[in-house]
């Protein structure tokens, strides 16, 4: 998956990604520059051996007694096995010299094409030059990886956090364990933690008032019912009638808001054609003449992952608000990604999705405004948006797929 080039821990990788690039590529030019400088130790270091070997004079040493003073002035001494310094490895070659070395010791070799002579040297390396400063990069590397996974570790609780954001902007209230750390990240989440387990509770409160409410109201309302049932026919059980149908109208309208409102519902998405679930939607409005009262246009045949009881719900709630609300017959049009509902009628203020109740709806004969509330939550589980526009004397709801 690639990395978000927006993100924190982008920009954090790709600070220590340079870093890295730079230490390393001075690092490499530090280890040139020795480079060079031990080849010119080494070639000094044997013109100097020469030089000891050429000398001529009243007063020097005999040859025999040369290579003590070789070894005293520049610590090296011959090497008669001229095979074990082929044997080791070739670090520089200059004319007519060789330098090899292994573990313990550098090797000279010289062959001299006038003479026809070969003549080889060794010098014990110093502990020091032993010691390899590619160890020093490779520790500082390995220092630099660790504060990078430490800095990645710290930063662990800030994408925890993002994804709870996320979660709760879903509806989602699950609290996590709290941070131990002391750092600012931790609290934040801490806090924003206990935040959620605060929402939580009073949604908690909200829904078992709701539960409540509908408990005590629902028994007596049946009876309401069934009494009203064994009256005789007068003007008085027809409002009877009226008043308790109402009721029990509200009682289901809040029995769905609790229901959407306290993650109960979990959908059973499928492949449905829409038209399928808009004919059952119809179906729901009870209507004898549908089709004299409802226009569908059908330009695309779409289809759409849909949890096929709930969203005919939804859509169920748009056209029994645009039959009740909307002057003349209203239409479903179903495009390509999306189906709109539209009525004419004055345009709708102030109108908000995210409300209860919608008070330019409220009266006692068509409603509390709960349906807009309850479609809009079931098409935001779905995934898809619900949105509304007024163009030319009509309102336009539409469901985008």
């Amino acid at each position: 998956m690639l990395m978000n080039r927006h993100s924190l821990i982008f920009h954090i990788s790709l600070f220590f990604s340079v870093l890295l690039l730079v230490i390393n590529g001075l690092f490499y030019y530090q280890k040139q520059l020795e480079n060079n400088h031990e080849k010119e130790i080494l070639l000094k270091r044997f013109h100097e051996a020469e030089r000891i070997l050429r000398e001529r004079g009243r007063g020097m040493p005999p040859p025999h007694k040369r290579e003590e003073r070789l070894k005293a002035l520049t610590k090296m001494e011959f090497e008669e096995d001229i095979e074990k310094v082929h044997a080791s490895k070739l670090i520089l070659q200059n004319r007519g010299l060789s330098v090899y070395q292994d573990k313990s010791y550098i090797y000279y070799l010289h062959h001299d094409k006038r003479r026809d002579h070969t003549m080889a040297f060794r010098y014990k390396k110093e502990a020091s030059e032993q010691v390899n400063s590619w160890v020093f990069a490779l520790i500082i590397n390995v220092l630099l990886f660790l504060f990078y996974f430490y800095i990645l570790k710290k930063l662990r609780p800030l994408q925890a956090l993002k994804a709870k954001i996320v979660d709760f902007s879903n509806g989602k209230l699950e609290m996590t364990e709290p941070k131990n750390e002391k750092d600012e990240i931790s609290e934040v989440s801490n806090e924003f933690n206990n935040a959620i387990g605060k929402i939580k509770t009073l949604q908690d409160s909200r829904n078992l008032f709701l539960r409540n409410i509908m408990h005590e109201l629902n028994t007596p309302i049946t009876k309401g019912m069934l009494i009203t049932d064994l009256m005789q026919e007068t003007k008085q059980k027809s409002r009877l009638k009226r008043v308790f149908s109402r009721f029990e109208y509200l009682l289901s309208e809040f029995s769905k808001i609790e229901r959407i409102t306290s993650n109960a519902i979990e959908l059973d998405l499928k492949h449905y054609r829409a038209i399928d679930i808009l004919n059952n939607a119809i179906e729901l409005l009870l209507l004898e003449n549908a089709s004299e009262l409802i226009d569908i246009q059908s330009y695309e045949n779409l289809e759409i992952i849909a949890d096929y009881e709930y969203l005919s719900i939804a859509m169920k709630n748009l056209l029994d608000n645009a039959i009740k609300y909307g002057e003349g017959q209203p239409k479903v049009i179903i495009e390509n990604n999306k189906i709109t509902i539209a009525s004419t009628g004055e345009a709708l203020q102030n109108i908000s999705f995210e409300k209860l109740f919608n008070r330019q709806f409220e009266s006692t004969g068509r409603g509390l405004g709960l349906g807009l509330y309850i479609t809009h939550n079931i098409i935001s589980k779905h995934g898809y948006i619900l949105s509304y526009k007024h163009q030319l004397g009509v309102n336009l709801f539409s469901i985008d797929f």
